[in-house]
């Protein structure tokens, strides 16, 4: 009874071995495996979380079903083949803070700051984050996955070569001058040397206003921590050219350029 009904798929599918090659629906595989049809499709594994996968093996595939995209398994990582356009790419991301602490959180802020005093910009622990779509976590991570910020200093994504932007807004107020000044914001690793400068100059006789800076950093063993490098990431700092009444930053966020 078993032979016979083994016979009767084998039959059904139209079954082909030649050669080592196997063909479903067809007599002439094209590959090890060729499987031909005019009206259906593959369907590949589906499960929720690809980790479940208990003894992945490099070249693994498979239907992630919670974040709808087709996973293959590199050998250390599963990353995505074909992805959703509701998700980012693996190694992409945007993450901006919105401040530090708990209870609404806190921002970096200072009074009285005199001039040519140089500040460093912290926070305090746990981050608050800007909600989506300003903040776009890469797909299949949480909260706690997101490495921005650590020990005072501003981590990029763990990914070697990848170029970031750094976009940092900040408020201030002075007293009445009729000169211009300016607020210098420095970005820079203290490990390597690498040292950004970037100015934002105030107009003659304003007391107030918002400054935006922009920073390009590209990953690199000097500024990413183990396993990838002897990094321990960015400090953050500003100066002024003259007395700052107040000054505290609205954000800090970091864009994560895709790199295949």
């Amino acid at each position: 009874m078993k032979i016979k009904t083994i016979l009767l798929f084998l039959f059904t599918i139209n079954f082909s071995i030649n050669n080592a090659q196997v063909g479903i629906n067809t007599t002439n595989p094209k590959g090890v495996l060729d499987i031909t049809s005019a009206n259906s499709a593959v369907v590949l594994p589906r499960l929720a979380d690809p980790v479940s996968v208990v003894t992945p093996v490099a070249g693994m595939i498979l239907y992630d079903s919670t974040n709808k995209a087709i996973r293959y398994f590199d050998g250390s990582t599963w990353n995505t083949l074909i992805y959703s356009t509701q998700l980012t790419k693996p190694n992409e991301g945007v993450v901006k803070i919105n401040a530090g602490g708990s209870s609404g959180g806190v921002k970096p802020s200072w009074n009285n700051t005199p001039a040519n005093t140089t500040r460093q910009v912290t926070y305090s622990s746990p981050l608050v984050y800007a909600s989506s779509p300003t903040t776009s976590w890469p797909e299949n991570s949480t909260v706690s996955d997101i490495k921005i910020y650590n020990g005072g200093r501003f981590l990029e994504n763990e990914v070697l070569g990848q170029v970031h932007q750094w976009r940092v807004i900040v408020n201030y107020t002075k007293s009445s001058n009729i000169l211009s000044q300016d607020i210098r914001f420095i970005l820079r690793n203290p490990s390597s040397g690498f040292r950004l400068e970037v100015s934002g100059v105030i107009p003659s006789g304003k007391t107030s206003g918002i400054l935006v800076y922009n920073f390009t950093s590209i990953a690199d063993q000097a500024s990413l921590p183990s396993p990838f490098g002897t990094g321990n990431g960015y400090i953050l700092e500003w100066v002024a050219s003259d007395d700052i009444t107040t000054l505290n930053i609205d954000s800090v966020t970091r864009i994560s350029n895709h790199k295949d």
